[in-house]
């Protein structure tokens, strides 16, 4: 059985809550000032865009001082998701676009890792979350 450090954990899984919040203000629920839903909702995206942002750097991060070669290719992909989450949140349809970098990263990930060893944990962690935030985005994008 993989076990996720327990920091490790917590903090990531943390980074559902403002997604779920958003989710709950794209319903635009009537005992919620419609302000109030109208933030949660764009800073729900906004920080899907950044989390999928930060996946990138990661990638890029594991190309850079894990990868024994330096591979071009490999490093473009592990700069895609930082610009995949820019470009989305300039198009309609930002939730749908930005589920698709989460399980477009996710690939990467898998692509790469014949390349790198990730930590033990890494595609444990990443699956449970991608899972959750492709779910959130989706019913968030049927809303918004």
């Amino acid at each position: 059985m993989i076990n996720i450090p327990s920091e490790v954990r917590y903090l990531s899984y943390a980074g559902i809550i403002p997604i779920f919040f958003g989710l709950i203000g794209s319903f635009e629920l009537n005992f919620i000032n419609d302000n109030l839903n109208i933030w949660f909702t764009n800073f729900a995206i906004l920080f899907s865009a950044l989390i999928l942002s930060f996946l990138g750097g990661c990638l890029y991060i594991f190309q850079i001082i894990l990868n024994s070669k330096f591979n071009k290719k490999d490093i473009f992909l592990s700069m895609m998701p930082s610009i995949w989450a820019a470009i989305s949140l300039q198009l309609p349809m930002s939730c749908f676009l930005l589920a698709i970098g989460f399980l477009g990263t996710l690939e990467i990930e898998r692509k790469i890792s014949k390349t790198i060893k990730f930590p033990y944990w890494w595609f444990k962690m990443r699956f449970r979350l991608t899972t959750a935030m492709v779910i959130l985005l989706l019913i968030m994008g049927f809303n918004v």
